[in-house]
């Protein structure tokens, strides 16, 4: 084929989707026609005649513009062989039940009214795998109820669902590799590749296409794929083509973000960074909650039995969850009551458990201090008011979650660093009125400059 000849076959494959609806006008007509003149025992044979003509006629042109537009490209191959005879099968139904009618063909009456509604449900099934060509498998029944749509042979509906931490979500793995199969990889795939581009791995991207490299990382704007995905619906570079859904505007902002980022194929939501319009984006499209969270609000524990919370309150105790739909408790000691130490040996029971731990004023000593051993989820610990120092505070070295630490009106030195910076999530520590000196709080502060050292006073003045 000469290229005269494929452009003049596009431009006339392009005129399908106009006349594909004449013969389901005409044809839906002489079917409703045909029964109203049963029903009221009417002469409308004339006018059902020229009905079915018409349709028949625009059926053979609709499938001759239709088998030319496919040239193109571009469309799911089993749904296009489909699609495309089941087109041929209307226009040759058609074409039978108008020489039946206009008597030039001898059909009996039961075999001409199934050639009726054969070809209704022939329209019906030929609609639907057109629409399913140029909007998408899910189109029809996209917005339809999940039980209308499972009753009408739908697909069930395909939810991406992200995990709860945006630090767990891999920006390309999770969101821009789905949205990319949404809505490209039916033209740019392993099999297909249009324009030698292939959007199907990081990899292919990375290789480019006809026009060169496909994405600048850090820079979207030079992009390919921006470009072609925010240029005018009707430009012949628009992309997705051929009336396909295009990318919604949220979907835009997405590829916009990541490309500006940096491009990067691992990292995650907090790695590339999230301003106020993609947090607003995340939430809206994933429910994606992009806020800092807590240990506690991201980790998980088995609840304690019941009877283990009693026994710590039978002791003196206030011990509750620290909040509903939350395994992890917060246990404090009463102000108005002494604890007998040994009570201190029910924490074993809970100490997966306990994430917030008030036991200022118990009078505790070093050897005391053993009870925190393997209380692995401390988030908040008050040790205040104890004649506790930095040697029995060794238990507590290494824990993982540790934030607030409060050794108010205790003897810890400035010897206490160490153990301070064992603490990888510490972000504040309580020394007023301990045996740290200013000069020692000033080094620790210094040691330590993400953590909050209070002693009373502000150390940068």
């Amino acid at each position: 084929m000469t290229l005269l000849e494929f452009q003049i076959a596009g431009f006339l494959g392009r005129f399908h989707p106009l006349v594909v609806h004449l013969p389901i006008g005409f044809l839906l007509l002489a079917g409703i026609a045909e029964i109203i003149a049963r029903k009221r025992a009417i002469n409308l044979d004339q006018g059902i005649s020229l009905m079915l003509l018409s349709g028949a006629v625009a059926s053979v042109v609709a499938v001759v513009l239709g088998w030319l537009l496919a040239a193109d490209g571009g469309y799911d191959e089993s749904t296009l062989f489909w699609h495309r005879w089941a087109g041929v099968a209307v226009a040759v139904v058609s074409v039978a039940a108008w020489l039946a009618k206009s008597g030039k063909l001898t059909l009996a009456s039961n075999t001409y009214k199934a050639s009726l509604w054969g070809m209704v449900v022939l329209i019906a099934v030929t609609g639907h795998l057109g629409g399913n060509l140029t909007h998408g498998p899910n189109y029809l029944l996209e917005y339809a109820p999940e039980p209308v749509a499972q009753i009408l042979g739908g697909s069930q509906k395909q939810h991406i669902v992200l995990a709860d931490d945006p630090d767990s979500v891999r920006v390309y793995q999770h969101i821009i590799a789905p949205l990319l199969e949404a809505k490209c990889l039916e033209c740019h795939n392993d099999a297909k590749v249009k324009g030698d581009l292939n959007l199907a791995s990081p990899e292919a991207m990375l290789a480019g296409g006809d026009n060169g490299d496909v994405i600048v990382a850090g820079n979207s704007h030079d992009s390919e794929i921006f470009k072609r995905i925010t240029l005018r619906p009707d430009s012949k570079k628009f992309m997705p083509p051929g009336g396909k859904t295009p990318l919604s505007y949220n979907e835009v902002k997405l590829i916009e973000w990541w490309l500006d980022s940096g491009a990067d194929f691992e990292n995650s939501v907090i790695d590339t960074g999230v301003d106020p319009e993609m947090k607003f984006v995340l939430a809206q499209l994933y429910g994606l909650d992009t806020d800092p969270k807590s240990y506690v609000e991201r980790a998980f524990v088995e609840a304690t039995e019941p009877e283990n919370l009693s026994s710590l309150v039978d002791a003196g105790f206030y011990a509750q969850p620290i909040a509903a739909n939350n395994n992890f408790i917060e246990v404090k000691k009463k102000r108005t009551t002494d604890i007998d130490k040994s009570s201190l040996k029910l924490m074993d029971k809970v100490k997966q458990q306990v994430t917030w731990l008030h036991v200022g004023g118990a009078s505790l000593t070093d050897q005391d201090l053993t009870f925190l051993e393997g209380m692995g989820n401390l988030t908040r610990l008050h040790l205040e008011n104890n004649p506790i120092t930095e040697e029995g505070l060794k238990v507590i070295e290494g824990l993982p979650y540790l934030e607030s630490l409060n050794l108010y009106g205790t003897d810890v030195t400035g010897g206490v660093l160490e153990t301070l910076q064992s603490l990888p999530s510490l972000k504040k520590v309580y020394l007023w009125q301990s045996k740290v000196s200013p000069e020692e709080a000033t080094q620790i502060q210094e040691a330590l400059p993400d953590v909050d050292v209070d002693i009373g006073v502000n150390l940068s003045s």
